[in-house]
């Protein structure tokens, strides 16, 4: 049978789905609901409840919490957001502020002045790119993950064009050619290109150095 490329497993492709899904939801939710409230809120005018000054002290972070009328959030519950300097001077003293809210959903919601931060971006922007760079470092070395298979010589080692190949004889018999990677007195190892295969010479002889294309006629054992 020839050695073929390994097929991505069904199983990987949605372990590999789900993560990229789990990793980009929370940005991807936000991004969607930031959509929604440009395009479908309304702006209407929020009571100011508290507010509040963070350090450092010197780039203070500023918040202001506050209520929608019953039209918007009959439950009237608080939202706080983090907003700039001139926003929060002008909120504490009207003790309101302009909010733009989708209708029906008063957690989708944007504050005028609203400070936005871009940690959850660099952050998932850094997972990506680890998950990228393990499934690269997977992909480059998936043949080497796969068990090296072992074979007993029926016949002296060849050269041959190069080229690799793992093809069934007779009975049990393979005919198996690969690259010269590594040998001894009584072994081989071809390289396949997707594995490996170790050849026990079996008293068989091996003219082919190092690095160069050989064969081999053998039986498989492990």
């Amino acid at each position: 049978m020839p050695v073929a490329a390994p097929r991505p497993r069904p199983k990987a492709v949605l372990l590999v789905v789900l993560v990229v899904v789990l990793i980009n939801l929370p940005v991807a939710s936000g991004a969607w609901t930031r959509w929604q409230v440009d395009r479908s809120g309304r702006d209407v005018t929020a009571k100011v409840t508290d507010h509040a000054v963070r350090p450092p002290a010197d780039q203070p972070d500023y918040f202001v919490a506050f209520v929608f009328d019953d039209d918007v959030d009959p439950r009237r519950r608080t939202w706080t957001a983090e907003v700039d300097r001139a926003t929060y001077d002008a909120a504490v003293a009207s003790g309101e502020i302009g909010v733009r809210v989708l209708p029906g959903q008063p957690a989708a919601h944007r504050v005028d002045g609203q400070v936005a931060h871009r940690a959850g971006l660099f952050v998932t922007g850094a997972a990506d790119l680890a998950l990228l760079l393990v499934l690269l470092l997977a992909w480059r070395f998936r043949g080497r993950l796969r068990p090296q298979l072992v074979a007993v010589a029926v016949g002296d080692v060849e050269g041959c064009p190069p080229g690799v190949a793992l093809d069934k004889q007779e009975g049990d018999l393979y005919l198996i050619r690969g690259e010269v990677t590594a040998f001894g007195e009584d072994e081989i190892v071809l390289d396949l290109g997707e594995r490996s295969v170790r050849v026990l010479l079996d008293g068989h002889l091996n003219p082919v150095a190092d690095r160069q294309p050989a064969q081999v006629r053998g039986r498989l054992i492990g």
